[in-house]
C-alpha cells in the first residue's frame, strides 16, 4: 500500500511537468476581466463629446489564416504552441468595447451623430515559459475611423496597449487578465486622441486622416520598455534580440 502511495504521488506530481513540456495548443474563453495596475484606466474625453451619440462598430482587420489565433506559448520543452480563442475575436471586442463606453459615459443609444469605426489591427498574447511560471505579454491595437452622420470621414489614426505580467504556467485567467488590459488601454489611447476629440465636438475634418497611421507608441519608446524589461530580467536575452529585431524592421 505504502509503494503504491508513493506510484500515486510521483504520478500525480509528473502529470502537469508532461502537460506542461507537451502542450500542442491552448483554448482560452474569452472574459473582459480587467486588472487594478493597467495603465491608462480611463480616457479623458472634453464634455463636448459625451453630449454626441456615437455608433462604435468593430472590424477584424488581422491578416491570419485563422482568426481564432490570438497569440502563442512555449512548453517546458521550449516547443512553441497556438493558443485560441473559443469564440469570434470581432464580438468579443464588440461587446468590450461597448462596456467601456458605458463605464466611461460614452452615449451609445439613439440616433448617432459620430460613427467610430474600429478595425482589430493586433490581439495578441505571447506566453514565456520561465522557471517558476510563465511571463505573459499583451499587446492590442486598434485602427480608428471617424465620420459624421453622412459618412464624410473627420479623423482617423491607431490607439495601441500593451501588458506584461507574470502569471501561472498556461493559464486561462491570466491570459485573459493581460489582454483586458491591453485591449482597454488601447480604447482608451483612441478615445484620447487629440485628433478624434476635436473632430468629434466640432464635426469638422481635423486634417488627421491618413492611409498609414503612426503607431502610438514610437520605435524609441517600444525599444526603451524592452530595454527595461531585460533589465530586470523578466525576458531572456534570446527574447530580447528576438523583439528587438522585430520592433527594427518597422522602421
Amino acid at each position: 500500500m505504502r509503494r503504491l502511495l508513493i506510484a500515486v504521488v510521483i504520478a500525480s506530481l509528473a502529470l502537469p511537468a508532461f502537460a506542461r513540456g507537451n502542450l500542442k495548443e491552448l483554448t482560452v474563453q474569452l472574459k473582459y476581466v480587467p486588472q487594478e495596475g493597467v495603465h491608462t484606466s480611463s480616457a479623458d474625453m472634453p464634455p463636448g463629446m459625451l453630449d454626441q451619440t456615437v455608433a462604435v462598430k468593430v472590424e477584424d482587420a488581422r491578416k491570419l489564416p485563422d482568426l481564432t489565433v490570438i497569440g502563442h506559448g512555449t512548453g517546458g520543452d521550449d516547443k512553441s504552441f497556438p493558443i485560441h480563442a473559443d469564440r469570434e475575436v470581432r464580438g468579443f471586442v464588440q461587446e468590450t468595447l461597448a462596456g467601456i463606453g458605458n463605464e466611461w459615459s460614452l452615449k451609445q443609444e439613439g440616433t448617432p451623430v459620430r460613427k467610430l469605426n474600429i478595425q482589430i489591427a493586433g490581439f495578441d498574447i505571447d506566453e514565456s515559459n520561465k522557471a517558476l511560471g510563465s511571463l505573459y505579454s499583451a499587446d492590442a491595437k486598434l485602427a480608428f475611423t471617424l465620420t459624421d452622420a453622412q459618412g464624410r470621414v473627420l479623423a482617423s489614426g491607431v490607439g495601441s496597449g500593451s501588458t506584461h505580467r507574470y502569471g501561472r504556467a498556461h493559464s486561462p485567467d491570466n491570459i485573459n487578465e493581460v489582454l483586458s488590459d491591453a485591449l482597454k488601454e488601447a480604447y482608451a489611447n483612441v478615445l484620447a486622441d487629440q485628433a478624434l476629440q476635436t473632430a468629434w465636438v466640432s464635426g469638422k475634418s481635423s486634417g488627421s486622416a491618413r492611409a498609414t497611421a503612426a503607431p502610438a507608441e514610437s520605435v524609441e519608446e517600444r525599444l526603451r520598455k524592452l530595454d527595461d524589461l531585460l533589465k530586470k530580467g523578466l525576458i531572456t536575452k534570446e527574447e530580447y534580440q528576438k523583439r528587438r529585431a522585430e520592433i527594427l524592421k518597422e522602421i
